[in-house]
């Protein structure tokens, strides 16, 4: 039963007179009768191995098509975008030299700023009138030096020092820091800080926090230069802005630590501008220029505009 039925539904057709006896061809028409059902067979097994296979694909297409609510344009944009954790996760990686901290020189409220520039390079410290009406006070942990006693070009009598490598915590700077007046600007010098260095001196963050911009623009609409923007950690309402800046080696959404991380060097200005701490430098007055601005907007910032 199961031969006859293998080869009918098959549309094979036996024929009888293979099993009839007295037919002389009986033995040719019996092996020709085998040779149908193994062929039988064979076409069955190939239909159910094809079936299989388009069962398999029908599976796999269910796995890879997104569900009822999302279309296949965004399934596909979902795959191909990196994921948060890791877009955040490159833009956690400082860049930072071995040692303790540069020493902290000025506060504001709780904040501590650290020096920008590597102990043993720095120049003077000159405080002054920022342009911006929205910068925020600082305050200096050093007192101030004579400003007649300093003029000429004899400074605060500052040694070059070496940095404590046997500690972790950051000291406070020693020495003394300059006041220096603008006569168009109003206000106590306290809201900018001109921080010596000659020029291709790296600079650090003075601050820990989050670069949020990086940004180059002309100085005096004539001077080609960079300013840097940190979000202070735990200050969503400041600005810390610097410039006089080459070479930056941070982008926005860097996450950077105070007195740490190399973001950029110290920018050769004094070619083409006076420095108004020149005057109490042995050099052409280059230096980084670092302000802390009251945040308004979180997007547009304006440059600094100051020598």
């Amino acid at each position: 039963m199961n031969d006859a039925r293998d080869t009918h539904e098959f549309g094979l057709r036996e024929d009888t007179a293979c099993h009839e006896d007295r037919s002389p061809a009986r033995i040719v028409c019996r092996e020709r009768v085998r040779m149908n059902k193994v062929r039988a067979r064979r076409r069955r097994r190939a239909l159910f191995g094809a079936a299989l296979v388009v069962m398999g694909l029908m599976a796999g297409w269910r796995a890879f098509t997104p569900s009822d609510t999302d279309s296949l344009s965004e399934h596909l944009s979902a795959r191909t975008r990196p994921s948060v954790s890791r877009a955040v996760a490159l833009r956690q990686i400082p860049s930072q030299p071995q040692g303790p901290p540069t020493p902290v020189f000025a506060t504001h409220q709780t904040m501590q700023l650290h020096l920008p520039v590597p102990l043993n390079s720095l120049t003077e410290i000159a405080f002054h009138q920022a342009s911006n009406p929205l910068a925020l006070p600082m305050e200096s942990l050093l007192p101030d030096a004579d400003p007649e006693s300093a003029n000429g070009k004899r400074g605060t009598g500052r040694i070059s020092a070496r940095e404590d490598d046997e500690s972790d915590e950051p000291a406070v700077l020693e020495g003394k820091v300059i006041r220096m007046w603008r006569s168009n600007r109003r206000g106590n010098p306290d809201t900018a800080a001109d921080v010596g260095a000659l020029p291709g001196t790296p600079v650090f963050a003075p601050v820990s926090g989050t670069v949020i911009e990086v940004k180059p623009y002309d100085l005096y609409g004539k001077y080609a230069d960079v300013e840097i923007h940190i979000r202070p950690e735990g200050w969503p309402e400041a600005d810390l802005v610097m410039i006089h800046l080459t070479d930056p080696t941070v982008r926005a959404g860097d996450i950077v630590v105070g007195g740490l991380t190399r973001i950029a060097a110290v920018r050769l200005l004094s070619d083409r501008v006076h420095h108004q701490i020149a005057d109490y430098t042995p050099d052409g007055g280059d230096h980084t220029h670092v302000q802390l601005n009251r945040m308004e907007e979180l997007v547009a910032t304006e440059p600094v505009d100051e020598s």
